[in-house]
């Protein structure tokens, strides 16, 4: 059971990782009258978000090991 869920946890940061990466924005885009303006988000706040969603996908995979552990 200890090695399904670790594995489920590792699975689970991976996968976060890689979504994150592909749908978390890096730039903010403000509209108004005349026209945009595009703002990049700073490299520290947008690698904190990355990894801020990768550890939540960490304890999903967590959970989903214990379960599937607890079910074997």
């Amino acid at each position: 059971m200890e090695k399904s869920i670790q594995k489920w946890s590792i699975y689970g940061f991976l996968i976060s990782l890689a979504l994150s990466v592909l749908f978390v924005d890096n730039k903010v885009i403000t509209h108004f009258d005349s026209g945009y303006t595009t703002e990049y988000v700073p490299v520290y706040d947008y690698f904190v978000s990355i990894i801020r969603y990768s550890v939540i996908g960490a304890f999903i995979g967590l959970f989903v090991g214990w379960r599937l552990g607890k079910k074997n």
